[in-house]
């Protein structure tokens, strides 16, 4: 069922158009049946298109004011996804230009002493973090792999919980002093999807020449792959979920889920949160730039104790997701 998602929006237009039609035709009765569908579906498809054109962005700074980046920044592109020797500094370069309060960093990586970059100084010293803690989810001689919170505000405790369903992924809790208050981060990186180069190769296509066995076979292992990794997120969402339940100081929630809007993921770990995006977002959002590039499947949610003053998504093509900032008051 969860992949209907991905054809929301695609029915939802449809139903315009039935709706369109049968005014024209004016056979009025019919119009209650699209008409129906819409609004029984009205929650999962206004999740999809943010209309926050007009909304005023303001990210002037002040001391109850932080600006928050979430990023999955694809190990600092260190297989060379990106072709270009450059890439790693203009990384580091761009986290300097915008110059959040808190990074919080998705599919980040640093060497060891001895192998490798050591991204924690480098970004540190770049941006003029004080504060920093580490979620490592994978840790061998050549360096750290996992998820990094960057802070200038102090940061009084880090936790790390297990929500491991299938592969290996934790949940980052970092607790931030602002003034006299204390307010919670949690950098969330859900089960990939992990496709093979041959799968996106597949998923890039427009159109599949010839429907032989092959082209079949290839077609229900990825769907077969897509539906249990949705399982897979699914029970880590209600981990998360429970996990923030629990918590007492106002809260955001940021990071990768790696499903879409219209998914049970969302709506679990969004739960009474308000998205970021929608509203002060406009348009598709799309956070994914590579095999469909039209994939919100990042976010930052916030708490009704915080009052949202702007919102950014930067198209820039150092990983293969856009990086978001958001500027909150508490």
């Amino acid at each position: 069922m969860g992949l209907l998602g991905f054809i929301m929006p695609v029915l939802f237009v449809i139903n315009i158009g039935f709706v369109i039609f049968w005014l024209l035709t004016k056979k009025y009765l019919f119009i209650f049946i699209p008409a129906f569908s819409i609004l029984l579906t009205w929650k999962i498809t206004s999740v999809f298109f943010a209309t926050g054109f007009f909304q005023k962005q303001n990210f002037k700074t002040s001391s109850n004011n932080i600006t928050l980046m979430s990023y999955n920044i694809r190990l600092l592109d260190l297989y060379n996804w990106s072709k270009r020797k450059e890439t790693r500094d203009e990384i580091i370069a761009y986290l300097k230009k915008k110059n959040p309060s808190v990074l919080c960093l998705q599919e980040f990586y640093t060497g060891n002493d001895s192998i490798g970059f050591n991204n924690v100084k480098d970004i540190m010293d770049a941006c003029q973090f004080k504060y920093y803690a580490s979620c490592y989810v994978n840790n061998n001689r050549r360096g750290h792999w996992g998820s990094i919170v960057f802070s200038k505000c102090p940061i009084v405790k880090s936790m790390n919980h297990d929500i491991d369903v299938v592969g290996s992924n934790q949940l980052q809790q970092v607790d931030i002093a602002l003034g006299k208050d204390t307010f919670s981060v949690y950098n969330v990186h859900l089960k990939s999807n992990r496709f093979t180069k041959q799968e996106n190769e597949m998923v890039e296509k427009k159109e599949i020449s010839e429907m032989d066995t092959k082209a079949m076979s290839q077609s229900k292992a990825l769907v077969k792959k897509l539906e249990s990794n949705a399982v897979s997120r699914g029970l880590e969402a209600d981990l998360v979920s429970n996990t923030i339940s629990n918590n007492v100081y106002p809260s955001i929630i940021c990071g990768d889920l790696n499903d879409i809007p219209t998914s049970y993921v969302y709506f679990k770990i969004r739960g009474k949160f308000s998205d970021a995006f929608l509203q002060k977002g406009f348009g598709l959002g799309a956070t994914y730039n590579k095999v469909l590039p039209v994939l919100r499947i990042d976010y930052i949610f916030h708490d009704d104790r915080f009052k949202i003053n702007g919102f950014e998504m930067d198209q820039v093509t150092f990983s293969d997701h856009n990086p978001l900032i958001v500027s909150l008051t508490l």
